[in-house]
């Protein structure tokens, strides 16, 4: 990086510095001349500005004002020419003294040294220091390229870079593990990696920045990895990263390559395992067949739109499952629940989706059909459903409408809602209890803490008010589907 510090240092030139000594450290990235008393317009910042002040009126608000817009344009310096035939012979003290005031470099050239001279240099030197940084990303590039065939190529090419360049790079699959990363890349910073490709996956972009990361996603229709590498690299750096963003990208498709035939393998073994009247030996045999025992599994129905996408998720972030595309939805079998239900939620969010019941490997079809029948459910209810969830009544009256749903519980349970709000909260729970134990009066007393001849007469209350025959299947299951009618609306 050539600074206003180098080119004030260049003995060739023979530049003074006057005013801003402490602003040499910035970066000079091209020279120019301009005479204009307002040259803002024509200046994209890192300039080193020469004039002559041949417009400029020395007075201090002119030169404020002047300076201020310099400053404003991000010029590196300001540089005025002195000498023989020029307005000026020594730099002017209202010039200077804006300088300061403006955090501005001011520079004087020497009547023997003319601006094309400085022009000159300035453009040479910065050739000079991209060619050497060029042929720096060239060794770089050599570096890559020799450990890109080895029998760890990821780890290699990791482990190169980091020799070669001070950004972190990080990968991670698809589904937002962790691959590898550059060596002594500190955990909050492949935190904040894993964090940025989450956000670009949730783009669904090819590229982007997301907080100081660069993050190249691989694969041409569906994801099959994240690249994240910082952004805040000089000049060799930037011009590498490209061919380590491809060879990793070749070390990845390689990898998805190879483990395709597996991936099909498993598909196949779970579409066989879906058909009714498999033998257990069978199904066990074909469990083994791909590494897995022969454990309890249940299936899990998701209903997608780029099917195809969730799959190879599923596939690459969840270990010992086996994965179908059926139609519009995907299919997962595993053993954990806990498992299938992050991998839902992680993967397909907010998607429709049935879990059915755990079942031995012959009784999959079982698993799967539950599954399936539970997708317009978890459809209306928003939310994963499960096959084993207790609260079943409530669940089937919530698919209703909300309005039906409420008046019939309304119309069922009116004669208790006129009552004393204690008075109907107590005959309420009372009635609960007593349903849930089938309408035996010992277990509802204890349930309750009262005796039983207190839940007798709390009952026969109920049916006189609303006018059913507690000893009648029909009318018991009227009031039971209107209290959970109630809970499912709650």
């Amino acid at each position: 990086m050539l600074t206003v510090a180098d080119v004030a240092a260049e003995s060739s030139l023979n530049l003074s510095v006057v005013a801003g000594a402490e602003q040499l450290r910035r970066e000079v990235t091209s020279a120019h001349v301009s005479e204009l008393t307002s040259p803002a317009d024509w200046l994209r910042g890192g300039e080193l500005l020469m004039t002559v002040g041949l417009l400029l009126p020395m007075r201090l608000a002119d030169c404020r004002r002047y300076m201020s817009e310099c400053a404003a344009a991000g010029v590196a310096a300001l540089a005025l020419g002195l000498g023989h035939g020029l307005p000026y012979q020594v730099c002017p003290q209202p010039l200077a003294r804006a300088a300061r005031e403006a955090g501005v470099a001011l520079l004087t050239v020497p009547d023997e040294t003319p601006f094309i001279a400085v022009t000159k240099w300035v453009f040479e030197t910065i050739a000079r220091d991209e060619s050497r940084e060029l042929h720096a990303a060239l060794d770089i590039n050599r570096a890559l390229t020799a450990v890109a065939t080895s029998s760890a190529p990821l780890t290699a090419l990791l482990s190169a870079w980091s020799e070669a360049s001070i950004a972190a790079c990080v990968v991670c699959d698809a589904a937002g593990r962790l691959l590898a990363a550059t060596p002594a890349t500190q955990p909050d910073v492949v935190s904040a990696a894993l964090a940025a490709a989450g956000a670009a996956r949730a783009a669904g972009s090819a590229w982007s920045m997301v907080d100081g990361f660069e993050v190249h996603t691989i694969g041409s229709r569906i994801p099959l990895a994240h690249i994240m590498i910082s952004a805040d690299m000089d000049v060799r750096s930037r011009a590498a990263s490209s061919v380590l963003v491809s060879l990793i990208a070749l070390d990845i498709e390689r990898r998805n390559l190879s483990g395709q035939a597996e991936r099909q393998r498993r598909s196949q073994v779970f579409a066989q395992l879906l058909r009714p009247g498999i033998r257990r030996e069978r199904a066990e045999q074909m469990l083994a067949g791909v590494g897995l025992g022969g454990a309890p599994l249940q299936v899990a129905t998701i209903a997608a739109g780029d099917v195809d996408a969730l799959a190879f998720r599923l596939q690459a972030g969840v270990d010992d499952a086996l994965v179908l595309v059926r139609g519009d939805t995907v299919e997962i079998a595993h053993a954990d629940l806990d498992v299938l239900l992050e991998a839902v939620r992680s993967q397909a969010p907010g998607l429709p989706c049935g879990i059915g019941a755990p079942t031995a490997p012959d009784a999959l079809s079982v698993s799967a059909m539950q599954a399936r029948s539970l997708l317009p459910v978890s459809a209306r209810r928003g939310r994963v459903v499960t096959a084993g969830e207790g609260e079943t009544v409530a669940l089937l009256m919530s698919m209703g409408s909300p309005e039906v749903v409420r008046g019939f519980a309304d119309a069922v349970l009116a004669p208790l809602d006129a009552l004393d709000p204690t008075d109907r909260l107590e005959l309420l729970r009372t009635l609960d209890q007593w349903l849930r134990v089938n309408g035996a009066w010992d277990p509802a007393a204890a349930r309750l803490s009262l005796h039983r001849n207190t839940v007798r007469n709390r009952i026969e209350r109920i049916a006189a008010l609303t006018g059913r025959r507690l000893d009648d299947g029909d009318d018991r299951m009227e009031l039971w589907l209107a209290l959970k009618s109630r809970a499912a609306m709650s």
